[in-house]
């Protein structure tokens, strides 16, 4: 019985090195399906909306408003650009909701562009209205008077060490093109351009 089990193992052993050593009869049929002239290497490089200087509470805004997209997150990469210094511009948070709604409806009535900040209560942009966002002090001093000239008090220039960010936008929709367009128009302080960039 020993004798016969250990036939019967040899056998098997046999079988799977015969079959697995067989040359594939299909082989040459499968590699004349493969058409090497119908091959199309992708681009390395595709068209890219490039959407830079972002910072501090700006990037907070766009990042809750790219979330309400119904489609086109996964085209867009945020990157960090480090760490710069600015000058903010801004009304810290007023005594309560009903003081900041006039104060935005003044703004409104002036044709001031602003960004209400409405974030946690721990943030230190918590209900504060940004009014610019400037890379040096050449220009605070006019915004200032500019604005206090429009009756707007309270103006607040903090100097400030923030992250900044960029957002590369690959193949972009129409759809898409016009909703990054209409977020960036409202921060004049930041900068989108039509470029290139890597497909992956």
């Amino acid at each position: 019985m020993r004798k016969f089990s250990v036939f019967l193992l040899l056998a098997n052993i046999f079988v799977v090195f015969y079959l697995h050593g067989r040359p594939d009869d299909n082989l040459p049929a499968q590699i004349a399906l493969i058409h090497s002239e119908k091959i199309e290497l992708l681009p390395a490089k595709v068209a890219c909306l490039k959407w830079e200087n972002l910072i501090g509470p700006v990037v907070q805004h766009v990042r809750v408003e790219i979330s309400k997209w119904e489609s086109g997150q996964d085209h867009i990469t945020e990157i960090s650009r480090g760490e710069v210094t600015v000058h903010w511009v801004h009304i810290p948070p007023l005594r309560n909701a009903r003081e900041t709604a006039k104060q935005i409806e003044q703004l409104k009535k002036s044709g001031i562009s602003y960004l209400h900040i409405q974030e946690n209560a721990d943030s230190p942009w918590h209900n504060a209205i940004s009014l610019a966002i400037l890379p040096d002090d050449s220009d605070v001093a006019a915004l200032v008077e500019e604005l206090k000239g429009k009756g707007v008090e309270r103006i607040m220039d903090s100097e400030q060490v923030l992250e900044q960010f960029e957002f590369d936008i690959r193949n972009p929709t129409e759809q898409i093109t016009e909703s990054v367009r209409q977020l960036a128009q409202q921060f004049p302080e930041t900068k989108l351009e039509v470029t290139e960039c890597s497909r992956l």
